[in-house]
């Protein structure tokens, strides 16, 4: 993954974390205000929810282990070790590391399974959000547990792709109405918001009905903004008091948008959506981003990019478990060995199993895939010169190339994830 967060960026990170920052008073001395980043846990617990310590080196050789060496450094004798020893010891891949790294530390800090909700928690949260927008991520709410907010991290141009931001603009402009949205009260707009993407909008945000609306839609997920707006359209469509309304262009307009979404491929763009938070690289973002604009625009660059998300796909997971990735191998072979790797191959399957023989047959056809997109994408897709009475496919059946790839990648991305602490 190319690091877009500067040297200058995390040295700010790493010093407001350790150091904290000053707020000034108007009457009597400023104060420092500081963060334990470590939350609720010790530093060992913490750092074991993101590193494997027990096989990380000690730096002191009386040690075994890094965990041996951090506890008995910051939690026996908690004054051993600076404030900021974490981001300077070369162990841990936060100040040289890509920004994957970095950005998953992060989201870690502000788990709710670690964070002191007791804490000036929020406040770092927002300074370092305005920190890493300036090298183009930023944080979002990536689900919800417990009534309480989970973030991951994402490309700060990249957080629309089902919904263009001219087209949201619209809806909002719908629903917003100086501060109130339609006809609903505080409650009433609260338990639809809560119904709909399990969080209570006004009572997380503190502002406005029409305020909450606008700031979720900038840091909620793609598909839970669109599932409350829909939920809005629908609640304003069956409203007798808007009927006059509904005449409008606007509405029309905005009708359209909600149809255009319900009849998309909603299932490729849930998992698409999926896929590029777990991929978290620029290039992976880019071939999703790409195959799902493409589809209708642009059907043989997306034929041709749903052949490079299985490649690029299997390539990671090799990569991943230290196999080595053979030169210019063809992208079947490629997958195959994939599977293989992670004992999904019909062979794999034990005879004697409940529904064995479909489940091999399914397995079958997933290697298949992959073959049968190389012949589409060398006749069709991107990435080859055209003749002149060349004619390419048509939309469906680019949806079914890009259909057909995300499958396969989510269940071999699944299967990678789910497996590789046991490798």
């Amino acid at each position: 993954m190319m690091n877009k967060i500067t040297s200058i960026t995390r040295k700010k990170i790493f010093n407001l974390l350790s150091n904290g920052y000053v707020e000034s008073a108007i009457l009597g001395e400023d104060v420092r205000i500081t963060f334990n980043f470590y939350g609720t846990l010790s530093c060992v617990e913490f750092l074991t929810r993101l590193y494997n310590l027990k096989d990380m080196p000690s730096k002191d050789s009386r040690l075994n282990n890094a965990e041996e060496d951090i506890y008995r450094h910051t939690i026996l004798n908690p004054n051993d070790y600076p404030e900021d020893w974490l981001f300077t010891d070369d162990r841990f891949p936060l100040c040289n590391g890509t920004d994957e790294q970095l950005l998953d530390f992060l989201c870690e800090i502000f788990n709710p399974e670690v964070r002191d909700e007791q804490s000036y928690w929020k406040t770092f949260f927002e300074k370092i959000q305005e920190l890493i927008k300036v090298d183009g991520y930023e944080f979002y709410i990536e689900h919800i547990i417990s009534n309480c907010i989970v973030y991951g991290w994402r490309l700060k141009d990249d957080k629309f792709r089902i919904i263009q931001p001219s087209e949201l603009n619209l809806l909002i402009a719908l629903f917003n109405r100086g501060g109130y949205v339609l006809d609903l009260s505080t409650p009433a707009f609260d338990e639809l918001t809560l119904k709909e993407i399990g969080l209570k909008l006004t009572e997380f945000y503190g502002k406005s009905k029409g305020k909450s609306l606008m700031a979720y839609t900038k840091e909620g997920k793609e598909n839970d903004v669109i599932k409350l707006l829909v939920a809005l359209f629908d609640y304003y469509s069956s409203n007798s008091y808007y009927e006059e309304e509904r005449k409008g262009d606007n509405y029309q307009k905005c009708l359209s948008i909600v149809n255009r979404i319900r009849s998309g491929i909603a299932y490729i763009s849930n998992s698409a959506q999926e896929l590029e938070q777990r991929f978290s690289s620029e290039y992976m973002t880019s071939q999703i981003s790409i195959m799902m604009h493409m589809t209708s625009e642009n059907p043989t660059e997306a034929i041709g990019k749903a052949k490079e998300l299985i490649e690029s796909c299997c390539k990671t997971i090799l990569e991943e478990r230290n196999e080595p990735i053979p030169k210019n191998e063809k992208i079947g072979a490629l997958t195959r060995r994939t599977m293989s790797l992670l004992k999904v191959t019909p062979n794999d399957i034990d005879d004697a199993i409940p529904a064995a023989k479909a489940m091999k047959q399914i397995l079958g056809n997933l290697s298949a895939i992959a073959d049968g997109m190389a012949t589409l994408r060398n006749s069709y897709g991107s990435g080859h010169g055209r003749v002149a009475s060349y004619k390419g496919l048509e939309e469906r059946h680019a949806k079914l190339a890009v259909g057909s790839s995300i499958i396969l990648v989510e269940f071999l991305w699944c299967t990678h994830e789910r497996t590789k602490k046991d490798n």
